[in-house]
């Protein structure tokens, strides 16, 4: 008995490489084009028709970007599988695509060569992307990794300036009281508080509390 092959639905709107995508698919054992679109209106009714469909979604079409439609695809069924089909490599453009739900992200020319490989492994697993897109993510990532330790090291060494009772007003001023509040707690004045609040002020180089809120959460 033949297994049923899984359906896929294309949204390209450039037919050269639409018509690539569809003649490899049906090719394979596992997979078939079940309809192939040039805008998202036309190819969410037939998404609507199956269970269960994985859909390349070009990432730009001519009627513009696709990244809000994401959600769209993934309310008519959430189980929907949707891989976005790009020449946009930009960490920008990735980032907002997984927010919105898409469960892979290929660059156009890897989705010609190995299309059939991940769709296998976005059946089997969680998210696929290129070769050239997991790097853009590890660069962006390790980014993140040294402005994290920039900033964690430099709050350390503000806090290092600060006396033991500057540090206690320190503490309370991340709690979002106020210097009447602080001054009970710690049992000082009030004006005692805004002394000690000017100098963590210094010791950050900051202004306000908002500007050291931001400063202590990085």
């Amino acid at each position: 008995m033949e297994l049923q092959r899984v359906r896929v639905i294309i949204i390209e709107d450039e037919p050269i490489l639409r018509n690539a995508l569809v003649a490899v698919i049906n090719q394979s054992r596992n997979f078939v084009v079940a309809g192939e679109y040039a805008t998202i209106q036309a190819a969410s009714r037939r998404i609507k028709e199956f269970p269960f469909v994985i859909v390349l979604l070009d990432v730009h079409l001519e009627e513009g970007t696709t990244i809000a439609d994401i959600n769209v695809i993934k309310r008519l069924n959430p189980y929907n599988k949707i891989i976005m089909l790009t020449s946009d490599g930009s960490s920008l453009t990735v980032l907002k695509c997984f927010r919105c739900g898409a469960d892979g992200y290929l660059l156009k020319e890897d989705a010609i060569i190995s299309i059939g490989t991940y769709l296998d492994n976005v059946s089997k697993y969680e998210y696929v992307v290129s070769p050239g897109i997991a790097n853009t993510l590890v660069h962006f990532i390790n980014q993140l990794d040294s402005q994290s330790v920039y900033f964690e090291r430099n709050n350390t060494l503000n806090i290092r300036k600060l006396t033991m009772a500057q540090k206690s007003v320190y503490r309370e001023l991340l709690t979002g009281k106020n210097y009447n509040d602080i001054g009970k707690t710690l049992n000082i004045s009030k004006n005692t508080v805004g002394q000690h609040v000017q100098r963590i002020y210094k010791a950050f180089s900051v202004n306000s509390r908002a500007a050291l809120l931001t400063a202590s959460n990085h």
